[in-house]
Order: C-alpha cells, then structure tokens, then sequence
C-alpha cells in the first residue's frame, strides 16, 4: 500500500534534518542512523531524539535549524502564531488591519510593525508548509557545491546551494513555494531540487561571503571591467570624487573592494600601512590583526585621499591628524564608518598618513544580557544591579573590550514604555529604538560636561554616560546618582577594584563614591574556540601549576578547518569580574586602600570571580583556549 502524501513528506523531513546535521559534521552516519533507529520506535521528533541521545545541544539545534514546531493540524499562519506564543490576539488584529491598507504578506507585516522576527516566522512557515527551516549564518559552505548554481541565478532567486547528495541538491530559498523558481533551478544544475526555507536577509549574507570569495585577488580585480560603487548614504561629496579615466577607476575599485570584504568578514577595523613599496591592509578580526593583499605603491595617495573625502577630511591637510566619518548601505543596513589618519614618516617619500577605518556594524538582535557569556550567578547579580532605582553601575576595561556593547546590552533589557532612557556618546555606535541617543559634538560646544548640565532637565529616569573622562564629567554623573538618577557608563581600569582608586585620583571624594557606585564590571574579550573542529587536550604541566590547576586537567584547543580559516577559533566572547561594594569595602574607600587589597577582599569574603578564574572556567567547558585567557588576564 503506497504511503500517503504527507506522511511521505514528514518522512522525508525527519531525513532532511538529519542530512543537514551530517553535511556540517555536527552528528556521524552511525549517530544519524543509530537515532533514525530509535526515533522510529518511541515516534519522537528526530531532534528530541537527538537530543535525547546526547549526538547535538539545543543551542547548536537551534543555530543551525531554528526552532523545531510541530504541529497536529493545518492552520491559517496568524492563527498559529497566536497559537505559538509568538504575537498576541490584539497584534494579530492590528496587523491584519494594516494589511488591508499596505497589500502585503501577513508574515511581511508582522516584521515591519517589529511583533515578530524574521526567524520565528519561518519558524512557524516551515511546520506550515513542510519544509525544513535552515539558519545560515554559520552555515558552512563548499565551493565544490556553490558552482552548481550561478552567482547571478542566486541573487536573482533569492537561493544557495548546501550540498549534492544521491543526485539530489538541497537548496536554500526564500520562498520554496514558487515552483517556477524550483523549475529553473532543476534545469540549471541537471539535479532533483529539494528546497529548504531561510530568511532572505541570511540568504543574500550567505551570497556575498562564498560567491565573492575569488574577489580577494588584488590583480584579477583590477583587471575586471567594473566594481559596484559603495551606496553612500547622504554624503554631498560623493559625486565629486568619481574619476573617469583608468587609474581613478582602479582607486574606486579597490576602496570598494577593502570597505565591502572588510564588513563582510566581520571586521571591526581595517588599517591602511604606508611602506617604502605598498600599501599595507590589514583588517582586525576576533581581535587580531589578518593582513591581506597589498595595494601598490602607486595607488597609495589616491586610495586614502578618495577615502578622506568620502569622510569629509581636508585632502590638503597631511601634517596633523584628521577624524572624519561616514555611513553606507550594505544588505540593506546602514554601516557608519569612523575613519583617523595618523601622518608617518617614508625615509623614501617623506610625510604620508596611516588610516584607520572603524567598521560600526552592529546588529542590535544580537546584543543580549542573555548572551554575553555571564555565569548564572554573575547573570542574577548584575540584573538587580542594573535595575536599581538610582546610583551609579560601571563597565571596566581597556579599549576593544566589549564595554559599550555590554552597556546596550543593559539599555536593551531596561527599556521599557515607562522609562526614559537619554544617552551621551561619543560616537553613538547602535542606535536604539526608543532610546533617546546624544552624540557628543566637542566643537559645538556640545562635551560630555556640558551634556550633563542639559540632560537632567530632560526628565530621566536612566542616564547613559559614554565615558567618565575627567573630574567635572564624573561630578556631574555622581550628582545625577545622587538625585535619584540611575547611570551606566564606562571608565577605562585594570579590573574592580581599581574604579575606585581611578575615580579619587580624579579628584572625587570618597564619600560620594561610597554613596552611589552600585557595581563594577571589569571584562575582556577572548576569541572563541571554532566549535567544528576543537579537540580535548592536556596541557603541559608546568603551565596546569603557574594557574593553579591539578594535574590531569583536560582543556581544549583548535586544529584549524577551513569553516575558522585555519585559525582554530571562531567569533569572540566576555570574561568578568564584577564587584558588588559592601560595608567593608567602603570603609576601606574611606581609608584610600589599595585597588589590590580590595580586590582580596572581595575573591575572599565576598566570593567575587576574578577575570583570570572566570576565563578558565569558560576554557575547561571548551569555550575559549588557555593562551587566550592568560593574555587578557
């Protein structure tokens, strides 16, 4: 007896979810099998089973599947939101409401009116429509599989290949419904075509990071005809810098060319070198510095003057340092770039002028408390710090590690219709959603002192300091505390316990310290350990002594794959050390102490989790390496 249609293509799912795990080598063919196996006995979803069997963690799960929805009968799709937990009866009413007047998707309404995220949509249309929900962003892709189908067919359909399997390609595509699409691609690539869902956005990031990975050669570049011009977004000068003849051609070239890779390989800066012979480029990536190809001598003037103006700076100017900035459009998101020259000196060419462009490209869906790498302990403690009525909350450490993102991190998990929230930054960095965000203007007048003489006339209940710089700014901020006020900022220190010490060097009484610090929170960035391919390791035994671990202790290492570039780590993460102040502490305040002796104080008395502690915990569970946490710490 044949099986039924739909039973076939939940069977087919089940394989499907499976073969995605196996192709990233996240589970082995026997695990695969062994939990096909079981799951055919107990009826569980192959996930559960998964799960269950211990072969894959939730958290991989769902980075890789999003969420698994299961459901028992066919549904309109904002029924089963509802249903889901995801929106409310009064969201779905006005969505509908407003899909009369704009003519789209219901699903496409939801997102823009921000009740619901693009993932947990596919979520839900992936249990609707029987298709698997794949999440891309840390897919791994293999060129062997991507020229299957063609760069321009990809952005044309909204689609990328993931693997080739029995004369079978699973492909990515935003909307797998369209079988004209489906059609197109089964002649194209001569294969049977199983879609699998994602979200557009993820797609077209997926297109440009394996489909542009040629484009690195310097040389082939400068030999093809054209290169898509950056999308300035309001820059008046823009017009005036396009050249037309070949070498001004070749300068817009690679400018677009180190700014687009820069963004999509996640760099948080790209350094321009002069040399007696080239152009060095570099980009900072997880922290470290990755040089690429050079750019000729020739070109090294008009590489950075074009740069200057697109940044607003005086092309004339090369004796002293210039700060400029501009903003461009990439996938539909604004990315600012803040840019500094630095002049230096060519025993063969005299003055010229490093540059450096800060890539400010964050994604506000992804700065979470939740997700910082805080234990569950510290987690607890710090919320009810950040939620205090008044006082004053730091964020330590030097710079690069992590301080404003921690920080919008706490303005995100306050925020709220009840509270006014008014920041001072310099630069503003994220912008915030119903966050009223002020950036600093030193030659309007506009400095962080003068700021917060105005901002208390602005009725806050939260004040977001970008940083204590001197005495008169962390006055103004201590009496902002003191008249009921709750302020986050920053201050650069060594850990804790120093913020105090830092603070009375200012010229700060210690009484008023005592009176509205609530908590200090030092941290420091360490590059995360590539998930795919770290290994369990013993280190040599001298070292388990110098940091005070028993002999025998397993820690982890990366061997380096092309998924981490054969770096062996991946992404970055937190390490902390906060400080809650108490009676003994703030005697101790009184006294001028030593930052040191406050410090032993805490980690004895207080069971305070020094930097160096909390870093090699998150080395034991496999998250980071012994050598990244002892350079931090």
């Amino acid at each position: 007896m044949p099986m039924p249609p739909q039973q076939k293509n939940e069977q087919r799912n089940r394989f499907k979810l499976g073969e995605i795990l196996l192709a990233q080598n996240f589970i082995s063919t026997e695990q695969l099998d062994h939990a096909l196996e079981q799951q055919s006995r107990t009826g569980e979803s192959l996930g559960a089973t998964l799960l269950s069997l211990g072969y894959i963690d939730d958290e991989t799960l769902g980075n890789v599947l999003g969420k698994q929805i299961e459901i028992s009968q066919r549904k309109r799709l904002g029924e089963m939101l509802v249903d889901q937990g995801y929106i409310s009866e009064t969201q779905l009413s006005k969505a509908l409401e407003s899909q009369k007047t704009l003519g789209k998707k219901l699903g496409r309404v939801l997102i823009e009116l921000g009740y619901l995220d693009e993932n947990k949509l596919l979520d839900v249309l992936a249990a609707q429509l029987d298709f698997q929900h794949v999440r891309l962003d840390n897919f791994n892709f293999d060129n062997s599989i991507i020229k299957h189908i063609p760069e321009e067919m990809a952005r044309a359909y909204k689609c990328i290949p993931l693997y080739v399997h029995q004369k079978v390609i699973t492909v990515a595509i935003a909307d797998p419904t369209n079988l004209r699409t489906i059609d197109h691609l089964k002649f194209k690539t001569g294969l049977k075509v199983e879609p699998v869902i994602a979200t557009e956005h993820e797609i077209v990031s997926a297109i440009e990071r394996t489909y542009s990975g040629d484009r690195e050669a310097l040389a082939a570049l400068l030999g093809s005809e054209s290169t898509a011009d950056l999308d300035i977004v309001d820059n008046k000068d823009e017009e005036e810098e396009i050249t037309v003849d070949a070498e001004g051609q070749q300068v817009v070239k690679i400018v677009n060319l180190l700014v687009t890779e820069g963004i999509q390989e996640g760099a948080s800066d790209i350094h321009l070198e002069p040399q007696e012979s080239y152009l060095r480029l570099r980009y900072r990536i997880d922290g470290d510095l990755v040089e690429r190809n050079p750019i000729p001598r020739s070109l090294m003037a008009q590489v950075i003057s074009r740069l200057k103006i697109l940044s607003g700076m005086d092309i004339a100017e090369r004796r002293k340092p210039l700060d400029g900035r501009f903003t461009i459009r990439h996938l539909g998101r604004e990315v600012d770039l803040r840019v500094s020259t630095f002049p230096v000196h060519l025993r063969g060419q005299g003055s010229r002028e490093k540059m450096v462009i800060r890539i400010l490209n964050f994604d506000t869906s992804r700065i979470d408390l939740k997700r910082i790498g805080f234990s569950r302990d510290m987690y607890e403690k710090f919320l009810k710090i950040i939620s205090a009525p008044n006082g004053i909350v730091l964020v330590t450490g030097p710079t690069g590690s992590g301080k404003s993102s921690t920080l919008y991190a706490c303005i995100k998990h306050v925020l709220s219709p009840e509270v006014n929230i008014v920041t001072m930054e310099d630069p503003v960095e994220m912008n915030l959603e119903g966050v009223n965000q002020g950036q600093i203007n030193p030659k309007a007048g506009f400095t962080f002192a003068a700021g917060m003489r105005s901002i208390l006339r602005q009725d806050p209940d939260i004040i977001m300091l970008g940083e204590m710089r001197d005495f008169e700014t962390a006055q103004m901020a201590i009496q902002a505390a003191l008249t009921g006020h709750l302020v986050y900022s920053t201050l650069h220190t060594n850990d804790s316990a120093e913020a105090f010490t830092r603070l009375m060097d200012m010229g700060v009484e210690p009484f008023l310290l005592t009176a509205c610090i609530r908590g200090v929170l030092a941290q420091r960035l360490v590059r995360g350990l590539c998930p795919k391919c770290k290994e369990a390791y013993e280190p040599d035994a001298e070292l388990l002594k110098f940091i005070g671990v028993r002999p025998g202790t397993q820690f982890y290492r990366g061997k380096g794959c092309s998924f981490c570039g054969q770096s062996g780590y991946k992404g970055r993460l937190g390490i902390f050390e906060f400080l809650v102040p108490d009676h003994q502490i703030h005697e101790m305040v009184y006294t001028k102490a030593s930052s040191e002796s406050m410090k032993n104080y805490a980690v004895k008395n207080l069971g305070m989790t020094t930097l160096r502690r909390d870093g090699l915990e998150k080395a034991l569970a496999g998250l980071t390496s012994i050598e990244q946490v002892l350079s931090v710490s």
